[in-house]
């Protein structure tokens, strides 16, 4: 019974993403009212549906629903769609846009057809612009969410700016409560936040990130620009992400490609274990990032900010959401502005823009 229990465990060390991975495939489905609802790419969560209303959060800036609409099926519906950029529209059916609560939170009142297959799309006006933009990118709020407000009014001021990446680590124990106020604190930021999970998050019960923001490995396309956020939460990728990373790769090799998750792949400053739990995994997935003609790599995890090349990639660590900061390093809260050329299929600039001043000795 020992050595059975012993074998059990050592085969969860083995793949311990690997329920995140599984669970992942199911989001953005639900079905009520007659009415069976599926976001392509699992590129939103469900957070709440009952017959007439659902409620998404959007880990994209684009998205398509596709809705299967029994005959007898509810046809009046609320959809409010949470973490969504301010100017996106809702086509593929009848829809009012009545406003929302907050800069990023939309609802549309939609009238569907009865019976048959419709398909929703939500995007801005600019999906397909190639001139060029702005995106910013922060990791490791933890203890700092009382105060993360202040970041994100230092965003806002950031013109331009279409959404943040965030590279893991937005709570301290992945508790209820912390995710409450996490939600209450992004009603202030002005553009959506696209997240992937850090080490911090699994201190809580991980389930809890799945029923709100849904999936942790996330890949779109914006602008000419492809994004794939990938869970590094236990310091190392399970298989099946991999091979989902393998057809992003190969699909967006021609075009400005960033990465972002939490963990560094290999440490560049010797601190705070700050890399890949196996470098042999670590130096494979490189090769394959710069086969795969990747642009730009984003960690977070080490609460600072260093840029160094991984495989002749530029990369930035950028731990600076608000947890306590290195010493002696003199960088308190920043987060990063990325300027992106679609036309020239180029990163053009990484400013690090700090909200505290610099330490004074």
């Amino acid at each position: 019974m020992r050595r059975a229990a012993l074998l059990l465990a050592l085969a969860a060390c083995g793949r311990p993403a690997e329920d995140r991975a599984l669970a992942e495939l199911s989001v953005g489905e639900a079905e009520a009212g007659g009415v069976a609802f599926a976001v392509e790419g699992g590129l939103a969560c469900i957070r709440a549906i009952e017959p007439g209303a659902i409620t998404l959060w959007a880990q994209a800036p684009a998205l398509r629903i596709e809705l299967a609409i029994a005959a007898q099926a509810e046809t009046a519906w609320t959809i409010t769609v949470e973490n969504a950029l301010f100017d996106a529209e809702l086509t593929g059916a009848t829809a009012i846009d009545v406003g929302g609560d907050h800069r990023t939170q939309r609802v549309w009142q939609v009238t569907l057809p009865p019976g048959g297959d419709v398909t929703l799309e939500l995007a801005p006006s600019d999906l397909d612009d190639p001139a060029p933009w702005r995106f910013a990118a922060l990791a490791d709020i933890q203890t700092a969410l009382p105060e993360v407000d202040e970041v994100f009014a230092a965003v806002n001021e950031v013109p331009d700016v279409r959404f943040v990446i965030v590279m893991g680590d937005l709570t301290q124990r992945g508790e209820p409560w912390e995710y409450e106020q996490l939600d209450e604190q992004l009603r202030s930021l002005d553009v959506p936040f696209y997240a992937t999970l850090g080490n911090h998050e699994l201190f809580g019960d991980a389930d809890e990130w799945l029923r709100r923001f849904g999936r942790a490995d996330v890949h779109f396309e914006f602008r000419g620009v492809a994004f794939s956020l990938i869970d590094s939460g236990n310091a190392t990728i399970d298989p099946l992400v991999h091979d989902l990373l393998d057809g992003w790769l190969a699909d967006d090799v021609d075009r400005i490609h960033v990465f972002a998750t939490h963990y560094p792949l290999l440490d560049p400053i010797g601190a705070r274990a700050a890399g890949f739990a196996s470098r042999r995994e670590a130096a494979a997935l490189l090769q394959r990032l710069a086969a795969g003609n990747v642009d730009l790599t984003l960690y977070g995890h080490v609460h600072t900010h260093e840029t160094f090349d991984n495989a002749g990639i530029p990369a930035h660590i950028s731990g600076g959401g608000g947890a306590d900061p290195m010493l002696l390093d003199g960088i308190d809260r920043h987060f990063l502005v990325v300027e992106v050329d679609p036309a020239g299929s180029t990163v053009t600039d990484v400013e690090v823009v700090r909200v505290d001043d610099p330490y004074e000795w």
